[in-house]
């Protein structure tokens, strides 16, 4: 493996000054940064980035971490951190934890013993204790959405009881009067927001049906629930759903009932997947502003790696995307 060494040797400078002309800082003639250049060139030249954290006891690898790759959602969401962290010269790190305890203190090991540069938390397994020790090993944390508790550190999240709300009021604008709201495990504190807010909704139009059920996120969850709900004869007109799995699982088993969308049964979901504009009918949804929470996200992370920086705590507004379901 070359090193710097080797091309200060050839172009008969001090490892010093070809590590300034790789790095494009200080002086030096013309005719030397372009020899430098060529032999680099030649040589095939790459930079040891392992050998740089250890120096500098920082990484450009950010370590994000989500609760599984089943959920197209967080794919999607990794996605876009993923190109926005680019714009500056970072890169990411997967850690897929599968909602695994045993996991979850793998990653954290792996991320210390890697110098990351910092790590975006968005699991219900990582405890603040955790936050806390990364912290004191230099590595900022900024926790997005998921944290089922509050801390310390920054945090970017949706507001989901004024997404739940806005999801609610819409179908009853759009003349739903027995709405259901399918949430996520009844466990997570999100779910209580989202029934917070669901239940908000509800009063304000002075409508008494109330009806919810707890999936798991999944397409078959949603079908089931609303598979239930059918067999039991409940009259419903209306469904909003905490994520668009399923929401759309929900949608199938409406169709396949004979039930017309958005005639009988309006339905709204929560993610604004890349699949809701090509699914039939199109899906309504809430959007959970990946681009800008991940814009949020890498900024919080470079502000608290560059300079004195007070942890931030954003909470964004979910947007309501209509489409053919409502």
């Amino acid at each position: 493996m070359t090193t710097i060494k080797d091309i200060a040797k050839m172009a008969g400078v001090s490892t010093a000054t070809v590590s300034r002309i790789i790095n494009g800082k200080g002086e030096a003639k013309q005719e030397t940064i372009d020899l430098v250049m060529k032999i680099v060139k030649d040589l095939e030249y790459h930079p040891n980035k392992m050998a740089r954290s250890l120096r500098q006891g920082k990484s450009n690898l950010i370590s994000v971490m989500i609760p599984n790759l089943n959920n197209p959602f967080f794919g999607e969401l990794v996605g876009a951190i993923e190109r926005e962290a680019a714009k500056y010269g970072l890169r990411i790190s997967i850690c897929n934890t599968d909602d695994s305890r045993e996991k979850v203190e793998y990653f954290l090991t792996n991320m210390i013993d890697n110098y990351a540069f910092g790590a975006i938390i968005c699991t219900l397994k990582v405890t603040e204790d955790d936050l806390a020790s990364l912290e004191e090993q230099g590595i900022h944390t900024v926790t997005v959405d998921r944290s089922h508790f509050e801390h310390s550190f920054s945090s970017i999240n949706i507001d989901q009881l004024n997404g739940a709300f806005i999801a609610t009021r819409h179908l009853i604008e759009r003349g739903a009067k027995k709405n259901v709201l399918i949430c996520g495990p009844e466990i997570e504190r999100m779910s209580g927001e989202r029934v917070k807010g669901y239940q908000l909704a509800l009063q304000s139009d002075e409508l008494s049906f109330s009806r919810v059920a707890y999936g798991d996120y999944t397409l078959g969850s949603g079908y089931q629930i609303m598979d239930t709900l059918i067999n039991e004869g409940v009259q419903f007109d209306g469904i909003h759903a905490s994520n668009d799995l399923m929401a759309l699982g929900a949608l199938r088993r409406c169709l396949d009932h004979g039930l017309a969308v958005p005639n009988d049964v309006r339905i709204v979901g929560n993610d604004d997947l890349t699949v809701d504009k090509y699914y039939n009918p199109r899906l309504t949804s809430l959007s959970q502003m990946n681009d800008r929470v991940s814009h949020s996200v890498i900024n919080e992370l470079i502000n608290l790696n560059e300079k004195e920086h007070t942890p931030q705590k954003v909470v964004m507004s979910p947007e309501l995307i209509v489409r053919e379901t409502t």
